[in-house]
């Protein structure tokens, strides 16, 4: 089975087609570009599969005595960040398990090539661009904000990498004394299955301060959630949001220790952070609303009722169980909020994500607000990606949980060969959204792509074993890299009683 598409983003038609698109998606450690003009492209380049078929050499070994060891597996960083370059000639993608930020440029052919790879002391939570595409804003779980060139200067490249092969251990080739000719008995032969995955990691990495340029910003005494960069008039900001319902507005760069002020309402945590149009801020987490702010006068001017919209979409398709049916216990952990890029008067539209819930929720903010409307989908919102066919108009591509059972984070799909893997929608006049079947169609390879390749890159395992008729389930290489994936880790945030504020 294919792992879903964590993260999506989208980019514009550029010069030479002004009405064309990219999409570019993640699924595990996989990257997937497609153009409107029928462009393509995967990184890293699929590899042939290969199979081991060469006689062994101990074959000479009597049967009795020959034992077959379990071969370390490669794990692949996965990513847990896409951001696109306001020109979308550079793709920006984090992976997590290494803490890397990785910079990609993209040709006309929307193929990709990585330009550098930098790894962070800590890991990133959230990273953001410069209106000028100049400089990566990266906060990380120990609450610091860093700033990093988006395009290493040549002269610092070769100066690192210098300082990099000075200090990096040299490389012995270890080879364990014994071997499955030698070894015996269970406990001699998982110690040397032991020596064998630490061989296959190689030299331990120590932890070293970061030999690239970066500039440390700001601090939070709390875990970064998310980090906003806009800028009004000539003055540039950051706003940052962490755990301990703080949501702060620091100027930028070179002033960014300098605190403008803080929008304080929250009761839980704040896990994400949304500029619309009209320049006012939606930010959202672990509270039973999303709170609107005129951030600049850091002052509350609306709460809209997250919580109850979400509750009244699970009942009304029976997928709450009886604890989340009870008004009492419910609680969202938002994951995604998207200012919806269309011109609608004076009002405007943002989409919403929750955690474990098969649905978006669109509001309406300014003049004209509304309420809450579910958007049904077929499994639990991933992310969401923007077409833009028109001033007006726009296709949302949403990522979708094709592995967990839609409202739940932690029940595997059962009985589902064909779960899908995105949805599209488009907006009527009417204001509603409908599913977009000609769009769909049109990413039919996006969805489709690496279906067979995908599980295998995140887990190291053969994605042919997986394979059953005409559906796909999860075997126990799939397990794992589903674990290891972590789609599922913005309730994780919330504060359990008892502990310290």
């Amino acid at each position: 089975m294919a792992l879903p598409y964590q993260c999506l983003v989208a980019r514009a038609g550029n010069a030479t087609d002004s009405d064309g698109w990219t999409l570019f998606g993640a699924s595990g450690s996989t990257l997937v570009v497609q153009s409107s003009n029928g462009a393509i492209s995967l990184w890293p380049k699929r590899d042939a599969h290969i199979r081991d078929d060469q006689p062994d050499d101990s074959s000479q070994e009597p049967p009795g005595k020959r034992v077959k060891l379990e071969q370390p597996k490669e794990q692949k960083p996965n990513f847990t960040n896409l951001v696109l370059s306001n020109s979308g000639q550079h793709l920006v993608g984090v992976t997590g398990e290494d803490k890397c930020i990785r910079v990609f440029q993209v040709d006309s052919q929307s193929h990709l090539q990585q330009l550098s790879e930098r790894c962070m002391s800590r890991r990133p939570c959230s990273v953001a661009l410069t209106s000028d595409d100049s400089t990566i804003l990266c906060a990380d779980k120990f609450g610091d904000v860093y700033a990093l060139p988006l395009l290493l200067p040549p002269e610092d490249d070769r100066s690192e990498t210098l300082v990099a092969e000075q200090l990096e251990p040299k490389e012995i080739d270890y080879v364990p004394a014994a071997t499955t000719l030698t070894v015996h008995s269970g406990r001699n032969r998982k110690t040397l299955e032991e020596q064998l995955k630490q061989k296959a990691k190689g030299v331990p990495k120590s932890k070293e301060p970061m030999k690239f340029k970066h500039e440390l910003l700001l601090g939070h005494v709390s875990m970064l959630t998310d980090i906003v960069y806009t800028k009004v008039d000539s003055r540039s900001y950051l706003i940052t949001a962490d755990r301990d319902e703080h949501i702060r507005i620091s100027r930028g760069q070179p002033q960014a220790h300098i605190i403008e002020g803080f929008c304080f309402g929250h009761e839980a945590f704040v896990s994400r952070l949304c500029l619309t149009r009209p320049g006012l801020l939606v930010s959202g987490g672990g509270d039973d609303q999303l709170f609107v702010w005129d951030w600049q006068n850091y002052r509350l001017i609306d709460k809209l009722l997250i919580r109850d919209v979400a509750l009244s979409h699970l009942i009304s398709r029976s997928v709450a169980n009886a604890a989340e049916a009870d008004d009492a216990k419910f609680k969202v952990a938002v994951s995604g909020i998207w200012n919806v890029p269309r011109n609608n008067g004076e009002a405007n539209e943002i989409l919403v994500a929750c955690e474990g819930i098969p649905a978006l929720f669109s509001f309406t903010i300014g003049a004209a607000a509304t309420g809450g409307t579910a958007i049904p989908l077929g499994g639990n919102a991933l992310d969401v990606a923007f077409i833009q066919s028109s001033p007006d108009s726009c296709v949302v591509v949403v990522s979708i949980d094709n592995i967990h059972t839609p409202g739940s984070t932690t029940e595997v799909r059962d009985n589902d060969k064909n779960p899908p893997r995105l949805q599209c929608f488009s907006n009527q006049q009417n204001g509603q959204w409908q599913e977009d079947a000609s769009t769909q169609a049109l990413l039919g390879w996006f969805e489709n792509e690496g279906l067979e390749v995908i599980v295998e890159r995140a887990s190291g395992g053969d994605a042919a074993d997986s394979k059953s008729g005409n559906g796909t389930r999860l075997g126990s290489a799939d397990d794992k890299a589903v674990r290891d994936m972590h789609y599922y880790h913005v309730e994780n945030l919330r504060k359990r009683p008892g502990a310290e504020d």
